[in-house]
């Protein structure tokens, strides 16, 4: 009801009316209220209203009226004044007097589009319910008289400035405590760009006989960042093999990826011990998973090396591999998400409150919860379309999770370096100057 009568005023208002208007509105012919859009019966009279003078102090019981019934939730249900400016149920006290939406909405146009009205009768135009579009100037006058205050507009509309202001602030200082584009440099320091890759597609030669060199494909710059160099993968070796090689070369990249992350230096060294042992797996699952969205049915190891699916199939590990491609890869390609997006999901991964052993859990939550709003403000200035993308974003974490355990259960990360602890490979990591 609130929504077709201020439909109505603006229609009205916009066709003209018999007021005309200056410096902005035009004239036009009087509009009357539409049937359809009106209760069927009207308001038969202010019974009982105590005080009552003139219908420009109308503030009566709506409960008095016969035939308008408003459902138990709608905001009208419970209104116990009329409009004072024409009769019809107040939804509140609005700018000093209570009013309905109708004359609540005049009101604020007329008064913040500073507009002037001329009435081409006596001045003295009849305004209820079904003839309020049909003077605007003796509508505003009438606001007057009852009450209606222009500063209270003014007020509103300065609150509302104020608070778009803090809006502004609450997000520079989100920037300023997390800052995003430095969680961006520490993804491209640790896989950075390059014009044209070359990537070498691995094919598991299983128990068939030795076969030739494997084919080179080519692959899009955003999704291969290894260099030439490195394409010396022999064919003869497993994919979790080459997986283990290639965790081996990430281990150190995601040590240094670490270390420039903001704020993650500034813990304890045994905590950042703690949380690089909880979520080494998962933040090397979420890079190559990344790296792969441009391959078909296959992963890119920092290596160079493609491990396709049906060589992780006759490797035993197939089911593992499909998840990865199906719960990560494709997810992130049908999101088509950027590299700001991957660090911030790593970064969320990487402040886990959660790990044993932590000592500053609550310092790592805060940070986490840095890390959520930095990444609700990308999405919400870089995909203003797409109101629902951060949440989609973080439903992949849930996913990596699981992955990570599972992948930890198939011995998939188990070789990593050696003989060498994996505590004490991350600590003399940790303690060596950062790459600059």
């Amino acid at each position: 009801m609130l929504l077709t009568k201020e439909i109505e005023d603006m229609a009205n208002q916009d066709r003209g009316s018999a007021g005309s208007v200056n410096g902005g509105s035009s004239n036009g012919g009087s509009g009357t209220v539409s049937s359809s859009l009106q209760p069927q019966s009207s308001f038969p009279g202010l019974l009982g209203s105590p005080g009552y003078t003139s219908s420009s102090q109308q503030q009566t019981s709506a409960g008095q009226l016969s035939g308008v019934r408003y459902p138990p939730n709608h905001p009208l249900s419970g209104s116990k004044h009329l409009c004072s400016i024409c009769g019809d149920r107040a939804s509140g006290k609005h700018y000093g007097v209570y009013s309905c939406e109708g004359c609540k909405g005049f009101f604020k146009r007329t008064v913040r589009k500073d507009l002037t009205y001329a009435c081409r009768e006596d001045r003295n135009c009849v305004i209820d319910k079904r003839q309020r579009n049909r003077c605007q100037y003796c509508r505003y006058q009438k606001c007057l008289s009852c009450g209606m205050k222009r500063e209270a507009v003014q007020e509103e509309r300065q609150r509302t400035k104020e608070r778009g202001e803090n809006e502004v602030e609450s997000t520079s200082s989100t920037q300023a405590e997390m800052p995003i584009d430095r969680i961006l440099e520490a993804e491209l320091r640790v896989e950075p760009k390059a014009e044209e890759l070359e990537v070498t597609a691995f094919t598991m030669p299983s128990r068939a006989p030795p076969t030739p060199a494997p084919p080179v494909h080519r692959l899009p710059v955003q999704f291969a960042q290894v260099k030439p160099a490195d394409l010396t993968m022999p064919a003869e070796k497993d994919p979790v093999t080459n997986i283990c090689q290639a965790a081996d070369r990430q281990l150190h990249q995601l040590v240094e990826w670490a270390k420039h992350i903001p704020h993650f230096t500034e813990l304890p060294l045994e905590d950042r011990m703690v949380l690089l042992k909880a979520g080494w797996n998962e933040l090397l699952i979420a890079a190559f998973s990344h790296r792969s969205v441009a391959v078909k049915d296959g992963i890119v190891l920092a290596t160079g090396l493609v491990v396709q699916r049906h060589s992780a199939h006759s490797a035993g590990v197939g089911a593992i591999f499909d998840r990865v491609l199906t719960e990560l890869v494709a997810k992130m390609r049908e999101l088509r998400m950027d590299r700001t997006e991957l660090g911030c999901l790593r970064a969320i991964v990487l402040f886990n409150p959660e790990a044993r052993g932590l000592r500053c859990a609550a310092q790592v939550e805060a940070l986490r919860e840095r890390v959520y709003a930095a990444l609700e403000d990308h999405c919400r200035q870089q995909y203003p379309e797409q109101p629902g993308r951060f949440a989609k974003l973080l439903l992949r974490l849930p996913a990596l999770r699981s992955i990570g355990l599972k992948c930890l259960e198939h011995l998939f990360f188990f070789k990593l370096i050696g003989d060498t602890p994996i505590d004490n490979f991350l600590l003399s990591m940790l303690e060596a100057p950062s790459d600059s």
